[in-house]
């Protein structure tokens, strides 16, 4: 598939008129700055009635000159878009067959900040007949790094956060009780937290080879995942071998939620499977092997004849309990690791039906669904709940798979740049209003931040955002961002994509000075609350890349 989006296709939807005025150039600072403003007039996938779908309606904000539904004005021959800046007072306008163009003509003289659209119809004669549609929304600052410098390597970076992340009380809890902390709330979430300190246990001891912490670490590794194996379904039931999404006493009351032990997110296996790898890579020991493969087995006899597996099902009776199916782009990744690093047969059908079920759904309609076991799902508009992470995991599949395939290295950008355009924040936003339904300052108003930390003012940028219901940049999200720019590197060889991982790494070690050694979950200033598996991912991120870049010289 080639992607649509070029320059030249936005231009023609714009006639000659065009004009913007108090507008002054932006002052780069790094040699990616001019390039990278210039790339921003070139919209992500803009909708188009019929043929498109204008996915944008929730959008936080746009790096990328966005388009929007507007409709068409009774008797309008033309449309003229009018776009006053809140930043510096400037105007900006041009003129267009259609009342969704994109707003490439003048979106290189929008100032970074606040702005206001309005697209009026005009008669054959220039009559201003009414308005198409208006709305305020938020331009954001295109890449011009590297920015910062680090403060150690990032290796070192790593194994300071893991050396205070693996020596929490709720973690030093399985070396003496070979069991979960019970007055560890987050530990509720099972597949994902137990598999997070076994991915931690394992980077730990890589960090600090022949020593007794990595002995340390190494036991606990093995502690917490023969514990996960033997909460697994047993042998036999419907998710044989799946450990469980939710598990202990921490869990919703409200009957009619989705986090209830019976209840299962099929996505999550996967992050266990990964983890039991880790560990078996260091260890050698095969059981740990054996129970990856056993989580492929399941995801193959559970996998729907679309290629895709419900997102939710009830793990007893294997019936579905939501609407909707999985994104299965992270269980594509999963199963091409079983098969291309561990000689496991078997999988090649399985990987091929589902990278067509995401090629001719999410790919084609953009609607990246976010997919968390903490929040339900069910209930939110189509485009309403986005993220970034599918779209990402899509993008490094396809590098690493298709690196002589043009036309799948060139959707991996255009997904790289959804997911910078809607999720990541390069420089500080000041004062924003993102979009009609946030208000000032704060996040949106279902999302439940309170104090400092929620304002976008006391951020740490560069960072990556976690979802449309939950826009707030996340440690986890922001590391995942590194692993899809260095893949990107290495498919294409542009310097940009190092320049874009190593500006996030740089600020992983400020983000951590500001926080006492941690990797903290939420880039800000404030101390927020703390979910491990958002230091240990990034910790893992870090180590590696800073192996990669040591490789290069």
């Amino acid at each position: 598939m080639k992607p649509r989006l070029v320059f030249a296709c936005a231009l023609l939807l714009a006639v000659a008129f065009s004009g913007s005025r108090g507008a002054t150039a932006p002052a780069f600072h790094g040699p990616f700055g001019a390039a990278e403003w210039e790339r921003s007039t070139v919209p992500v996938r803009p909708g188009e009635p019929g043929k498109a779908p204008f996915w944008n309606a929730f959008a936080k904000r746009f790096i990328f000159a966005p388009a929007f539904d507007y409709r068409r004005v009774e008797n309008a021959v033309k449309y003229k878009y009018e776009i006053w800046s809140q930043k510096n007072g400037s105007n900006h306008s041009f003129e267009s067959d259609v009342p969704y163009a994109p707003l490439s003509p003048v979106w290189a003289s929008v100032p970074v900040g606040n702005f206001q659209l309005r697209v009026i119809g005009l008669s054959a004669e220039g009559k201003r007949l009414g308005v198409a549609g208006e709305g305020h929304y938020f331009r954001a600052a295109p890449f011009d790094g590297p920015y910062l410098e680090p403060l150690m390597r990032y290796d070192e970076s790593a194994l300071l956060a893991l050396d205070k992340v693996m020596h929490k009380g709720y973690v030093e809890y399985w070396l003496k009780h070979q069991a979960p902390d019970p007055e560890y709330a987050l530990y509720r979430y099972a597949a994902k937290m137990f598999g997070s300190v076994i991915v931690g246990a394992v980077t730990h001891a890589r960090l600090k080879p022949g020593t007794s912490e990595a002995g340390r670490s190494i036991k606990l590794g093995r502690i917490v995942a023969d514990y996960l194996i033997s909460i697994s379904f047993p042998p036999g039931t419907v998710l044989e071998n799946f450990p469980p999404t939710y598990h202990g006493v921490w869990l919703a009351k409200n009957p009619k939620s989705h986090a209830q032990l019976e209840n299962y997110m099929t996505i999550v296996a996967a992050d266990s499977g990964h983890a039991y790898l880790d560990l078996y890579d260091l260890t050698r020991d095969p059981s740990y092997l054996e129970a990856a493969q056993k989580i492929a087995r399941t995801y193959l006899k559970t996998q729907l004849p679309s290629g895709s597996w419900y997102l939710y099902l009830n793990n007893q009776t294997g019936e579905r309990t939501a609407d909707g199916v999985a994104i299965p782009t992270s269980t594509i990744n999963y199963l091409e690791r079983l098969q291309k690093d561990y000689g496991m047969k078997g999988l090649d059908r399985a990987i091929d039906r589902a990278f067509a079920w995401i090629m001719d759904n999410p790919v084609k309609t953009s609607h990246w669904l976010a997919q968390y076991e903490d929040v339900d799902m069910r209930f939110f508009a189509p485009y309403e709940r986005m993220s970034r992470e599918q779209t990402c995991d899509l993008a490094i599949y396809l590098f690493r798979r298709y690196p002589d395939r043009p036309e799948y290295v060139a959707l991996a950008e255009d997904l790289i740049r959804f997911a910078e355009d809607q999720f990541l924040t390069w420089e500080q936003m000041e004062d924003v209003v993102v979009g009609a339904q946030i208000g000032t300052l704060r996040p949106p108003p279902e999302v439940p931040v309170t104090g400092p930390g929620g304002y976008a003012k006391n951020w740490l940028t560069p960072a990556v955002h976690e979802q449309y219901g939950f826009w707030m940049p996340s440690a986890r999200n922001t590391g995942l961002m590194i692993d899809t720019y260095w893949d990107a590197y290495v498919a294409t060889k542009k310097e940009v994509y190092l320049a874009k991982a190593v500006s996030i790494a740089n600020n992983f070690t400020r983000v951590q000075k500001e926080h006492n050694g941690d990797y903290p979950t939420f880039f800000t200033k404030h101390p927020m609350p703390f979910w491990m598996n958002n230091s240990i991912y990034p910790a893992k991120v870090m180590m590696t890349l800073q192996r990669n870049l040591d490789k290069m010289r």
